[in-house]
């Protein structure tokens, strides 16, 4: 599930264009009481930990000031994270590792945040039963759509890949009407649209054909930070996984304050969000070191590694990239050791 909803409420983060601007007028030597980060990231659910941190003080519990805005495009934030204008960012690793970044780009991954466990997926009509009855049919969806990324992984286990089916454009706000059209096979989607079409569809015997939950960590949602910022000064980025994790915890054992806390900077029902994160696992501090332990070798890498080929194979990359440096998981270990959980 994403949303593309970018507009700025005054209990919402402000845009882009705006934190730069507060950047931009911020002299050099103004002194901060507290160390920052200049956080930007989609409108996604999954961050809403950041929220959470915020407002229940666990980043002030560090010293440390979080400003955030929403953005959904990259060609926005990279350039940003080039000039130092803002220091992290947060989306799928796999959208993270596409075309534009190379392996001299700027952005270090230093944990996770959540997984999508049935949130995206693809929509198929009654003829289709496997993701193998695409072969030769038309699938619509956007190149790097979770949905058409999970194609592609599962086409690629049977020896085929994204070239082996009829590949048909389309932004994903259009996918429900798209379907309607017999000869789309399949459509990439997310929930709640995903659960949508196949309810509302004219298309008898349609179904989910497959979703993020029959991979589990492929669709992985990561904290990425400015690599020069970060080398300079990690103790500020230990603060903030910190109080991502703090937050998660709360979710964990208090799922209702934590959609109460963050429902209204999404401007959505505490209903909505609460449905919606039944296809979303937040990733505890526990998760995040199986992920990403100090030699390398967790589940991340294995995605990584995946996604290599995933989007050599969809044309997303111009070559694949070397999981260290990129990925650096070092502060996880004994990340609250002598600190508040």
């Amino acid at each position: 599930m994403k949303f593309s909803d970018t507009r700025t409420l005054a209990t919402r983060p402000k845009s882009l264009a705006m934190a730069l601007a507060t950047a931009i007028a911020v002299s050099p030597g103004t002194v901060f009481a507290a160390e920052t980060i200049n956080c930007v990231f989609p409108f996604w659910f999954g961050f809403a930990p950041v929220f959470v941190a915020q407002e229940k003080g666990y980043f002030a519990d560090e010293d440390l000031e979080v400003t955030t805005a929403f953005d959904n495009d990259r060609a926005n934030v990279l350039p940003a994270m080039d000039t130092g204008s803002i220091d992290c960012t947060m989306r799928t690793i796999g959208e993270d590792m596409s075309r534009p970044r190379t392996a001299d780009t700027t952005g270090t991954v230093i944990g996770t945040i959540d997984i999508s466990v049935g949130a995206d997926g693809v929509v198929s009509g009654p003829e289709i039963n496997s993701v193998e009855d695409l072969i030769g049919k038309t699938f619509a969806g956007e190149i790097n759509h979770p949905g058409t990324v999970l194609v592609q992984h599962a086409l690629a286990q049977m020896g085929k890949s994204i070239k082996d089916v009829n590949m048909k454009l389309i932004a994903t706000d259009d996918s429900a009407a798209v379907f309607e059209d017999p000869s789309v096979a399949a459509v990439a989607t997310w929930e709640p649209m995903m659960s949508s079409i196949v309810k509302g569809t004219s298309r008898e015997g349609s179904k989910i054909l497959i979703s993020s939950a029959d991979y589990e960590g492929l669709i992985t949602d990561v904290i990425i930070v400015r690599s020069e910022n970060f080398n300079e000064n990690p103790a500020k980025y230990a603060a903030f996984l910190r109080g991502i994790y703090r937050a998660v915890d709360l979710y964990n054992s208090d799922p209702a304050e934590f959609v109460a806390i963050s429902a209204p900077f999404f401007s959505v029902p505490e209903e909505e969000m609460t449905e919606a994160l039944t296809g979303v696992k937040y990733t505890s501090y526990e998760d995040a070191v199986a992920y990403m332990p100090g030699d390398g070798n967790g589940k991340l890498r294995e995605v990584f590694d995946a996604f290599n080929g995933i989007n050599l194979s969809l044309d997303l990359q111009d070559a694949a990239l070397d999981y260290a440096p990129y990925v650096d998981g070092s502060l996880l270990a004994g990340l609250f050791d002598g600190k508040t959980r």
